[in-house]
């Protein structure tokens, strides 16, 4: 994706140049495909072609004479670092002291427009990686005359660009999946209220497309997913994506599922030429505007045919699992938690022999994905690897290069956050590990994160209960010592689909997904941390699943069951710091993770470290 020779500031005069030519005071780019993707496939990683910057959450604003990246606070070390010596100013995103993009953008075009003498003030941006949600909170504080849709301007000034991806389709196996693809669809149907086949439901997201046709595929680097439209109603299934990757047994499959095939490019016809039937169009709001426009175009010139959003989504029907997928994640973290066995044991040996500093942060996340990729069913990382040793540990979404990759050694803490895709589920764990000696900072800093991951571990909670609600427990112990973490504490997790996984979240600000009710079915991560900026950074992860647990006079009451099968280190722990009930229950989860994995290591020394590792903690 790099031009050598192509610095970041030609990239931004190139823009500028095109911006001029389009009469534009102002582009945004914002971390988007035309499918509101939170990973883009490389053809679409547009901001951080401007930008320089590649963290996975950012929008890039570029005036004719300014230049501003937006980022929170998962980003802002690296962001740093990477925005250096470039046109663009780093705004931290959440700080009380940074003007929202929108402020931002009057504020700066006030000022250029003036010193110009010029009344225009046009805001450009790609209608395609533009959804309807975020141009209505454009068209709330500017005026609509002012915004303009435009086609992709990186398609001119990007000469290296990479090509779209079109991977081939394959099936989820049956073993994973407990409803058909015809079945998951009138679910859907029925969620919107469908009836009659009078009207066409959009579905544009590629999680929730690849789930309701039960395949996958590898459009997006981490993700199974491939570019796709989906528009459908009772009566009527139309797959848009590219035909190249569907072979005959897909075609034959999607045939038996009622479900049409047409070419990716077909949605932009179908959309302006609206059968005369219908009566309505259920829309997203992260529809982007190259698919919203025209039909909403359509429904101006049809008196008979109206849009509308719909209320809820795909993914709300996604986010609680069936037997079948829970059986899949179970399956998942076994195979999971056997290769992270095998790789603490390794690794314990180099610390143990004196040949932990032979090794790098690369080195050492290339060792990990080597002992995942042997089970049979892996299909890659689920998210590049954060191996961050020492002061690297500090930049939450650290990822190493071989420019910056650390040496390691026989002392501190090494942050490990890794995840993987199998056909029967997706991992996603953090383990801090001690290298060595530690400092008593380092010991108390591990503890008290620990301590906000058993609390929250722990929860018993009544049916409704929010991610908000629930916040506080994974933070109250950092809290009672002043400290805290700017990250959310937990978000959903795909069934070999996404790892990040609406619509719910744990996290302390008020947003729509913290105030989603958790129900019986969901998973959810649960990864309270600490990060002191150039010292060291703790974590500590595991995958949840929410169950019921009993019925009381007051009501239905859910708890958590940690599916994830892996040691937590107990060398950094300041025993004196836990109280009895957190001492049993990390002894109660180390004993069933000995009794879930023992029986599938062949290796006597993988064994014993196992054992060793899941010692009660007096």
């Amino acid at each position: 994706m790099s031009s050598p020779t192509f610095s970041i500031h030609d990239r931004v005069a190139a823009l500028r140049h095109w911006m001029r030519c389009q009469n534009l005071q102002a582009f945004i780019v914002p971390s988007a495909d035309p499918h509101n993707s939170e990973y883009p496939a490389p053809h679409w990683k547009c901001r951080e072609w401007i930008s320089g910057f590649d963290g996975s959450a950012g929008t890039a604003l570029v005036t004719l004479h300014h230049a501003a990246l937006w980022t929170d606070s998962r980003y802002f070390l690296q962001a740093e670092q990477q925005l250096l010596d470039t046109p663009f100013e780093l705004m931290r995103e959440g700080e009380c002291a940074t003007p929202s993009l929108t402020d931002w953008l009057q504020q700066t075009l006030a000022v250029e427009i003036a010193a110009l003498k010029d009344s225009a003030g046009r805001i450009g941006f790609c209608a395609e990686t533009c959804t309807l949600d975020f141009y209505e909170s454009l068209s709330a504080v500017f005026s609509p005359d002012l915004l303009c849709p435009m086609t992709d301007p990186f398609s001119e000034i990007w000469p290296d660009r990479p090509a779209l991806p079109q991977s081939s389709l394959y099936r989820q196996p049956d073993e994973y999946v407990a409803k058909s693809a015809h079945e998951k669809i009138e679910d859907f149907c029925t969620q919107q209220g469908e009836r009659e086949g009078e009207t066409f439901l959009i579905v544009s997201e590629l999680a929730e497309i690849a789930w309701l046709l039960n395949l996958r595929a590898s459009d997006v680097e981490y993700n199974p997913v491939f570019m796709a439209y989906l528009v459908a109603n009772r009566g009527r299934t139309i797959l848009f994506t590219h035909l190249q990757r569907v072979n005959t047994d897909i075609r034959h499959y999607l045939s038996e599922q009622g479900v049409e095939l047409r070419d990716y490019a077909e949605i932009f016809t179908f959309v302006t030429s609206v059968p005369k039937h219908l009566c309505r169009f259920l829309v997203p709001p992260t529809l982007n505007l190259a698919v919203y426009h025209p039909l909403r175009l359509a429904a101006e010139a049809n008196g008979h045919l109206s849009l509308a959003l719909q209320m809820q989504s795909v993914t709300a029907l996604k986010a609680v699992k069936d037997e079948a997928e829970i059986a899949g994640f179970r399956k998942a973290m076994q195979a999971d938690g056997v290769a992270l066995v095998r790789f603490r044991c390794w690794l314990d040996e180099l610390v143990k022999n004196g040949k932990i500093v032979e090794e790098t942060e690369l080195t050492i996340e290339h060792r990990l994905t080597a002992f995942r990729a042997e089970h049979p069913d892996f299909r890659g990382l689920s998210f590049a690897t954060i191996a961050g040793y020492a002061a690297h540990g500090a930049i939450v979404h650290y990822e190493a290069t071989p420019e910056t990759a650390a040496r390691l050694e026989n002392k501190g803490l090494l942050l490990l956050d890794s995840g993987a895709q199998y056909l029967s589920g997706t991992t996603d764990i953090t383990r801090t590990i001690a290298l060595g000696p530690l400092t008593d900072e380092e010991r108390r800093i591990y503890t008290l994160v620990l301590k906000g991951h058993i609390a929250l571990s722990r929860m018993r909670f009544p049916a409704g209960t929010t991610g908000l609600q629930l916040d506080t427990a994974a933070r109250a112990a950092l809290w009672q010592e002043g400290l805290d973490f700017g990250h959310g504490t937990g978000h959903g997790v795909g069934s070999h689909l996404c790892v990040h996984e609406g619509p719910h979240q744990i996290r302390k600000n008020v947003r729509d997904c913290t105030l989603q009710s958790f129900s019986a079915g969901m998973t959810i991560t649960n990864e309270p941390g600490l990060y002191l900026a150039g010292k060291f950074g703790v974590r500590i992860e595991n995958v949840l699943l929410v169950t019921p647990v009993e019925t009381t006079d007051f009501g239905n009451f859910h708890r958590f069951e940690t599916l994830t099968l892996c040691p937590i280190d107990t060398a950094p722990i300041v025993p004196e710091m836990l109280d009895e009930t957190e001492k049993k229950w990390l002894n109660d989860y180390h004993a069933m993770v000995r009794e879930r994995l023992l029986p599938l290591l062949s290796s006597i020394a993988e064994r014993d470290w196992l054992v060793a590792a899941t010692r009660p903690l007096r």
